[in-house]
């Protein structure tokens, strides 16, 4: 027990006891539970990410001054709930905050500032800055002839700076607002069960499922790759998590059976990326989806399949055409080191995902749903291990074997919620900028500036959005890259008529393909680190296999029907032709059709996968004419090489 009895350990099972505790217990006001929730998030980043770490463990003024910070962050927690009564019976922006509110208030916002800083960088923190700035210092912009479209109507002065206040730290607003009601109601839950899975054999058992599956064929431990991190990726949401865990499996297979240290740890890491895309949980966006659109979650889910995918499909068929150009072969027999025998007798670890996506679709509340299938691993946990101890060992291997399973509950607990810091600190801060934007009116006149700019024609328009999300998500997570594009550019998408459900789609794609695109890919640098290779190759590969998602994207932004909406003809047409143009995709990047690709050929099997998935019939068939050219010619060209070989 000693091992959790450290302070981050402690914060962490509190945190997980006290979000356990909201759907079990009597629940708090979110005016009351989510400010608490983000305090928790403030504590462990305070404790996990010192101010000046020493590697002596020697505790000195700086680690005093993390304690500190930990004990004013509880300090305003507790503020919250003892306050509980008088934040939900007064009328926001008409009761004027009191001077202790005030202090609250301005203390919270510059800790979740810092904890920004600490846990993520100075990417997101100089974003939250910047818009601190722009609240105060907007109106002074009306006087810029440059800049008078950004600026608002905002009057500097005492008011001014309490409704600020108000609206940020008084309200399920500002910092309290949807982001962070999102991590607190629903992300946090699904992150515990993707710990209690993986601490209960569901990442091994992903990967035995997908060597045994896949693993044969040519190029097999790629093709492991990209199904054990579709598996793992739809319950973990994140892309580095993903790229570290299946990683470590992964590319030391890829590299021996042949591939690059830069090829095997781009499929990683657009494998690892797409698991944000593919439900159920496809991270916390997915989710603030959801919230900002007043739809069920199942909705969302449905909607995502597709686009999903045809990202993966498209991967499969670069693997698969690398390995065909290289001559790379399967593992052998001997390689696999399990059997159908060990894996089926551990498939009840799926029953939980099942039942959880079960429940999803039923529209059941995600948080108690989730507590659910985590509760029934833990059950089924205890009854596989226990009963292997039992066979082992008798009354004495089930007594171990169920001390073993608590454990890990426990540790699952703990880890779950330090992962929470990766969405709980980012939403906090990103709900600073979204209060900022909405007070201000700032998405209006962005959405007005791109249309200004990009003429009022729509494919300039996404593609000054594409860049934007892009580059805002080499700098923060997927969540906050999300919200900083949504806010924004979705009134700019409103604007060129797109759907609403589609601009959600396009701006999530592209904060989660910043993860792959250089010159900062998170997922490239965390797989290039396990491969040991050139991380700003690997970068660019990475890009290239991913670049399904790219015109995916850009495909559901002009026709709904890859995201299920419409008739079903339209979506099945769509599909087809899209996957069609995924393998097309997979030709140029690969550079091998059925021989090698002259430059001309990789162009033009670019432009037939654009065609292809572009939601036109017409234009889809002059896309499906140009492959079956190519298709031919590179056919002909092989044979017509095979015999004058053997001539």
């Amino acid at each position: 027990m000693k091992k959790f009895m450290t302070p981050a350990t402690l914060v962490a099972l509190l945190w997980a006891l006290f979000q356990i505790w909201m759907v079990y217990g009597t629940p708090l006001e979110l005016i009351v539970a989510v400010p608490i929730h983000v305090m928790f998030g403030v504590i462990l980043t305070f404790i996990i990410h010192p101010l000046r770490p020493r590697e002596d463990g020697r505790f000195t003024l700086f680690r005093a001054s993390d304690y500190l910070l930990v004990v004013v962050a509880a300090t305003i927690a507790v503020h919250y709930y003892l306050s509980g009564e008088m934040l939900t019976t007064r009328i926001a922006m008409v009761d004027p905050p009191a001077p202790r509110d005030l202090m609250v208030g301005v203390a919270t916002l510059a800790l979740v500032v810092e904890a920004v800083r600490r846990s993520l960088g100075m990417g997101l923190t100089t974003v939250i800055l910047v818009f601190l700035v722009y609240q105060f210092c907007g109106p002074l912009l009306r006087e810029l002839p440059l800049l008078r479209i950004i600026g608002h109507d905002g009057e500097p002065g005492r008011l001014f700076f309490e409704t600020f206040i108000d609206m940020q730290t008084m309200q399920n607003e500002g910092v309290f607002g949807i982001p962070s009601i999102v991590s607190y109601g629903q992300v946090f839950y699904f992150l515990l069960f993707g710990a209690f899975l993986q601490f209960f054999g569901g990442g091994q058992l992903f990967m035995d499922l997908s060597v045994l599956l896949v693993g044969k064929l040519r190029g097999g431990m790629a093709k492991v790759s990209i199904l054990s991190s579709t598996l793992f990726g739809s319950v973990s949401g994140s892309a580095t998590a993903n790229a570290a865990v299946m990683g470590m499996f992964t590319i030391p297979a890829m590299k021996r059976s042949g591939m690059s240290s830069e090829q095997a740890a781009a499929v990683e890491a657009s494998s690892s990326t797409g698991g944000q895309l593919m439900p159920p949980v496809m991270g916390a966006a997915a989710f603030l989806i959801a919230q900002f659109m007043g739809v069920p979650y199942a909705e969302v889910a449905m909607a995502a399949i597709i686009p999903a995918l045809l990202f993966y499909l498209a991967l499969y068929f670069v693997v698969d055409l690398l390995a065909r150009r290289n001559n790379l072969t399967g593992l052998h027999q001997e390689e696999i080191e399990t059997n159908w025998a060990g894996v089926l007798k551990r498939l009840y670890l799926l029953i939980p995902v099942f039942v959880l996506v079960y429940q999803i679709m039923a529209g059941r509340a995600l948080s108690s749903a989730t507590l659910e299938a985590i509760w029934l691993t833990l059950l089924l946990g205890l009854c596989g291990r226990g009963w292997a101890g039992l066979r082992a060992g008798g009354a004495g291997g089930l007594l171990r074997a169920v001390g073993t399973a608590l454990d890990d509950s426990l540790q699952a607990l703990a880890s779950g919620a330090r992962g929470a810091i990766a969405v709980a600190i980012p939403c906090a801060g990103a709900g600073i900028v979204v209060g900022i934007a909405s007070t201000t009116n700032l998405g209006l006149t962005f959405g007005t500036f791109v249309t200004a700019l990009s003429g009022g024609m729509t494919i300039p328009a996404l593609l000054l959005v594409m860049v934007m999300v892009i580059v805002m998500g080499m700098g923060m997570p997927t969540t906050a890259a999300y919200i900083m594009g949504a806010i924004l550019a979705i009134p700019a998408l409103d604007k060129l008529g797109i759907s609403e459900l589609s601009s959600h789609f396009f701006v999530l794609y592209f904060a989660a393909l910043s993860m792959v695109t250089p010159p900062v890919a998170l997922a490239a640098f965390v797989a290039g680190g396990i491969a040991k290779a050139n991380v700003w190759q690997t970068g660019w590969a990475a890009f290239r296999y991913s670049l399904a998602g790219f015109l995916v994207a850009f495909a559901f932004a002009f026709s709904p029907a890859l995201l299920l909406q419409g008739d079903w003809q339209n979506i099945v047409a769509a599909t087809v032709t899209a996957a069609v143009g995924c393998y097309a995709l997979a030709g140029c990047v690969a550079g091998y059709l059925r021989a090698p690709n002259t430059r001309a050929e990789s162009l033009l099997l670019l432009v037939a996968a654009a065609m292809l998935i572009t939601p036109k019939p017409i234009i889809s068939l002059i896309g499906l004419a140009l492959l079956a050219v190519l298709w031919g010619g590179q056919l002909w060209r092989r044979k017509r090489d095979a015999a004058c070989r053997a001539a």
